[in-house]
């Protein structure tokens, strides 16, 4: 059953809608006594010192106010009176506890922006995310197209269905009363997000990674599901899960799917604004960059860098202990982007199957720093402690944007395999992890430079049950001190030499001399990885 593509006319936007689609740490709700459903037409910048005009359905934003001030209570007052929707305004490390209170008692929604967030910047998202829903225009919005999508596919597979976007919101869903529905999809459905629990993750995981329509069987309560990746080429835009009837889906089912998929794409893209494209265009010029594909005068140009900027680059990926999350980049990318455009609208960011890569045209290692910790920590809800940043070196070139990509793939591939590797790291931080990285590259495309005789102690102690391994690595680790060595391994001193003496006799191995002491030792401890 193939669907229509019919635009619906599209309606006001909420205060509920911009907290959604901005969202924490950028903003958020400090008092909302039941008005998060009032309609939002456009914003209001305005000086404390000026009287306030009229603004019904406004919101209003305050630069300049402090939230302790005596008159901060007053406008709250005041904006009520003349009908805004909310008022925005920045603590500053003040507690505000008059003025949510005041807010509480007026009616009046109270919302709080990150301190480090330009007021420029917070107006141009908020008139984006109005945009996003056509506020104050005629072009129909994508959330009715989605719902009668939906509905459409449901009235084929018999089955609820959601239309996610790539933070796992809900942003549609089936509503025939008589559909097939599980308790998780009542949870997305009511909390308009998807549970954040490893089992649904490691789903999305093998959905990204697939072509088509995908089938999940019942588990841990949840009905068998069918699923399939909304995309704009190779870009991932969302997702579509629908609950299957007793009877499966079938063959009108998966071509539903399929044509929804196809068709939402392009309710979403026509839905995006000027600055979303603008950050899709930064993005393939990045990557392009990062590919070495452009002179330094025309990825300047592409990425509007100015000149002898200190350019920084940051890479973020998932650690590979990240259970169900591994792999998820389009998701972890998706947080990323939330958080750094607000704080740094300069930036360019690009997405890999690997990694996410971060361009900053300003600011040099500190400025990348103190971006990947404040990035990490809003992303912890939802990733856990399981993502890695690495900085690369600076350089006024772009034409050095290459080799920044490569320092920062080295450093990621040490980090994501050693928990104990630090979550922001240097160079310098894993100079020495990442030369014995190198060495084993080296020796797995070269296995003719490797001594024969590490490999056969090896195979010995695993065949026979002794330590001839592990004695000779605690006594190089140890500088050849016999006692130190003999100590850590709890054996005599004299066993300890024993089985170095026969470690040259069974083995060859000529521990004498220091440059077979270092091949040894890189040896014996690239075993242990």
């Amino acid at each position: 059953m193939p669907l229509s593509d019919q635009p619906s006319d599209g309606g006001l936007s909420t205060v509920r809608h911009l907290l959604d689609s901005i969202g924490a740490p950028i903003l958020k709700a400090l008092a909302a006594p039941g008005a998060l459903d009032r309609p939002v037409r456009g914003t209001v910048l305005h000086d404390p010192a000026d009287p306030l005009p009229p603004g019904r359905d406004q919101v209003l934003l305050m630069p300049g106010l402090l939230a302790d001030q005596r008159a901060a209570a007053e406008l709250v007052e005041a904006a009520a009176r003349l009908g805004y929707s909310a008022m925005i305004v920045k603590l500053r490390g003040a507690d505000g506890a008059d003025l949510v209170d005041e807010a509480a008692r007026c009616g009046l929604t109270l919302l709080a922006a990150a301190d480090e967030v330009s007021w420029r910047h917070l107006d141009a998202l908020l008139l984006s995310a109005l945009g996003s829903q056509g506020v104050g225009g005629s072009t129909a919005e994508a959330g009715d197209g989605l719902f009668a999508l939906a509905n459409a596919v449901s009235a084929v597979i018999g089955g609820s269905v959601a239309i996610e976007d790539l933070d796992r919101r809900v942003m549609a869903y089936s509503s025939f009363p008589d559909q097939r529905i599980d308790s998780l999809r009542r949870e997305g459905i009511l909390s308009r997000r998807v549970p954040e629990i490893n089992h649904n993750l490691e789903r999305y995981r093998i959905l990204l990674g697939s072509e088509g329509v995908v089938r999940f069987p019942e588990a841990l309560g949840a009905l068998p599901r069918a699923a399939i990746t909304i995309r704009a080429g190779s870009q991932p835009l969302g997702t579509i899960w629908a609950i299957e009837s007793p009877e499966g889906i079938g063959g009108d089912g998966e071509r539903a799917l399929i044509d929804c998929a196809r068709l939402a794409a392009l309710h979403i893209l026509r839905n995006r604004n000027a600055s979303e494209l603008e950050l899709q265009k930064r993005e393939s010029a990045l990557l392009g960059a990062l590919e070495g594909l452009w002179s330094s005068q025309e990825t300047s140009f592409r990425l509007s860098i100015p000149p002898e900027a200190e350019l920084g680059l940051l890479g973020f990926a998932a650690s590979a202990e990240a259970t169900g999350l591994l792999a998820l980049t389009a998701h972890l990318a998706h947080a990323l982007t939330r958080y750094i455009v607000p704080v740094r609208p300069d930036a360019s960011i690009a997405t890999t199957s690997r990694a996410i890569y971060v361009l900053l045209p300003g600011g040099g290692s500190e400025a990348a720093t103190r971006l990947a910790k404040g990035a990490l920590t809003s992303i912890r809800g939802s990733f856990g402690d399981f993502v890695r940043a690495a900085v690369a070196p600076t350089d006024t070139d772009p034409a050095g944007l290459p080799a920044m990509r490569r320092e920062t793939d080295d450093i990621l591939r040490v980090t994501i395999t050693h928990p104990d590797a630090p979550h922001i790291a240097s160079l310098d931080d894993v100079r020495a992890q990442l030369l014995l990285a190198r060495v084993g590259d080296e020796l797995s495309h070269e296995p003719r430079l490797r001594h024969p005789g590490v490999a056969a102690m090896a195979a010995h102690d695993s065949e026979n049950g002794t330590d001839f391994a592990v004695s000779v690595l605690v006594w190089l680790e140890a500088v050849g001190n016999v006692a130190e060595a003999a100590a850590r391994l709890g054996v005599h001193t004299n066993t300890l030499r024993y089985r170095l003496r026969r470690t040259a006799e069974l083995f060859g191995l000529r521990l004498e001399q220091p440059d077979d002491r270092l091949a040894v030792w890189l040896q014996l401890r690239l075993l242990q990885r």
